[in-house]
Formats: C-alpha cells, structure tokens, sequence
C-alpha cells in the first residue's frame, strides 16, 4: 500500500503513527483474505523550505526523523520529496522541497541524510529504548558484527537525558551529531547523558545494550 503521509507543517514526522494505524485499521477490515498484513510504504512525503514551509534546520532535522520514524512504525520503505528544488523563489512553496538548491548547492537537509546515512550503513533497526518522555526518541541499531549504534533525539525542546543500566562500557562510547561532526559525551557512574536536539545524533557504543 503506498501512500503519501504530507501533514500540516506544525506536525513534525512522529505523528504519522495515527495516520498509519488508521490505515492499517482499514486494511484489516477491507483487504481480502491473505493481503491483511500488506505492507504500507511512504512513497512520496516532504516538507518544503518557502516562506510558508518550514526553516531550513527543521527540514534537516524532518527529513532524518521521517526516514527514522518510519522504520520504527514498520514503513520498509520511505522516499522524500523532493531531491531539487524545482526553483529560485523563495516565495513558491511548491520550488522548494529540495535537499538541495536548484543550482545544486547542498542545503542542511542534504547533509543531515548523508550523515544519517554515513552513520547506520551496514546498521538494521532493533527497537526504541523505553524512555519516561513518549517525545523522546532513542532507536537502537546493530550491524552483523554485532556492534551496536544509538539514534536519539528529541520531538520537545532540547533536554538533558539518562540512559542507566542500559549500556556497558560507556567509556568508549562515541557520539556524532547530525551534521557528521563528532560530538562530547558525559559519562558518569554507569549512566550515560545525553542532551536531545531536534536534529537526530548518533552513538556507537563498544558494549551492549540491555533492551528488555
């Protein structure tokens, strides 16, 4: 089932989870025997960057947080709209979908899913860490090597979180943001801290992760 899960722009990526439980509702009712357990793809879905859209750090932090959120809502796969803007105006809501500019310079969104992409190549999504704050979002990644990365971030304003007894060996852990750079971790007394942002960052951690 393809579909097409645009919202208003004062909705951020996570809340498509009603649409696709809505969906997913219907199918059951309507499919016939033996579709009921159809597969729902996010075939087209962006948020423009115009005067009337959204800033251009809340569509990097939009586009890695819809690729994101739709592996954890089981959606295999999810396509943004649109690669280029169509044009120059800044005004034309409908020219600027793009990751980059219509001259091809890259905006932050380009480089957020580049980092995403750098990040968790090789990584297949296990499960979302059970955190106090239903807005908090801590996805837990492993590779065939059995390494294990953190995607986090938050739907909130910025905060301070801790993850206890999840994780060993937080020492040498390693953190990079969204842009790619690497970022600082505080580790204390088996507790790891992180501070949330909108944009998601990544974490590779050398022990393993306590997911029960």
């Amino acid at each position: 089932m393809s579909v097409h899960p645009y919202r208003n722009y004062a909705k951020s990526p996570e809340t498509a989870i009603v649409d696709y439980n809505n969906l997913h509702t219907l199918i059951e009712k309507y499919a016939p025997d033996g579709k009921k357990q159809m597969p729902v793809i996010s075939s087209e879905w962006g948020y423009s960057t115009s005067t009337k859209g959204v800033a251009l750090d809340v569509q990097a932090a939009y586009i890695v947080r819809m690729q994101l959120a739709n592996l954890l809502y089981g959606v295999p796969i999810s396509i943004w709209y649109d690669w280029k803007n169509d044009g120059t105006n800044p005004a034309e809501h409908e020219e600027n979908f793009g990751t980059v500019t219509a001259d091809l310079q890259p905006k932050p969104s380009y480089n957020a899913v580049q980092a995403m992409n750098n990040q968790l190549n090789g990584f297949t999504f296990v499960q979302r860490l059970n955190l106090n704050n239903e807005n908090d979002y801590v996805l837990v990644f492993k590779n065939s090597k059995g390494k294990y990365k953190l995607a986090a971030w938050t739907s909130d304003a910025a905060h301070t979180i801790t993850l206890s007894n999840k994780i060993t060996k937080l020492a040498k852990a390693i953190a990079v943001d969204g842009t790619g750079a690497l970022a600082v971790l505080k580790t204390e007394q088996g507790s790891l801290s992180l501070v949330l942002n909108a944009l998601p960052q990544y974490i590779s951690l050398a022990g393993k992760i306590d997911i029960n």
